[in-house]
């Protein structure tokens, strides 16, 4: 069988045969070529477009071109609105990526910091905020919202309990496990969804109503 010559990622030999054992035909040039390491028998996936008979005994890196790093696979992450502010969706998909990847105490800070860049978004999108500087502490922007009657209560100490939980998963002793980082990606799923997704809607259903002549 053909193989490749490249520093196995699994195992970290450098310059190692790794030895073919499957490809998938793309569009008849570029291939998925399914490799296994010599040295720790374990596998990984290389994208390419290899010349000649696959199965010849042979270095396909002379191909017209290999990738010279493996495929990585990203866990599949529900979308987000487009209602929420890009930035704020950047950080909360590296969160949930991390989650996925098993990285708990890493998804529970960055689900933290997507909560906190969602309330600074929040203080530059909505009208009501325009004179207002957000307060640097957290916790204390989120009091803020609901002492100026912005936020409603529910909403208020939804956010501050996750605020409050990310704040344990990058700063507490103690492991961060699984369960809660799941726990808080919901939180902050549910918190995303009440400040920019539900009053988007509600605008946009009063506008359709407005133009229809239904509402003032």
């Amino acid at each position: 069988m053909g193989f490749l010559v490249k520093d196995c990622q699994r195992c970290g030999t450098a310059k190692v045969q790794l030895t073919l054992k499957g490809y998938i035909p793309g569009d008849g040039l570029n291939y998925e070529l399914f490799v296994e390491c010599n040295q720790c028998h374990r596998g990984s996936i290389y994208e390419g477009q290899p010349s000649g008979n696959l199965t010849d005994n042979r270095n396909l890196g002379s191909g017209r071109y290999i990738a010279e790093q493996p495929v990585r696979v990203h866990p599949h992450v529900a979308d987000l609105s487009d209602d929420i502010p890009e930035r704020t969706r950047e950080v909360f998909l590296q969160a949930a990526t991390c989650l996925r990847y098993g990285l708990s105490e890493a998804a529970g800070a960055m689900f933290r910091k997507a909560i906190d860049v969602s309330t600074k978004e929040f203080y530059m999108s909505d009208e009501r905020l325009a004179e207002k500087s957000p307060a640097n502490a957290l916790r204390s922007r989120i009091k803020a919202l609901g002492e100026m009657k912005i936020l409603e209560h529910d909403i208020v100490e939804l956010a501050d309990i996750a605020a409050l939980d990310g704040n344990d998963a990058a700063h507490d002793l103690d492991p961060y496990t699984i369960a809660e980082a799941e726990a808080l990606e919901d939180l902050t799923r549910d918190l995303l969804d009440r400040l920019f997704v539900r009053p988007a809607n509600t605008l946009r259903v009063k506008n359709k109503q407005i133009e229809a002549g239904l509402r003032k």
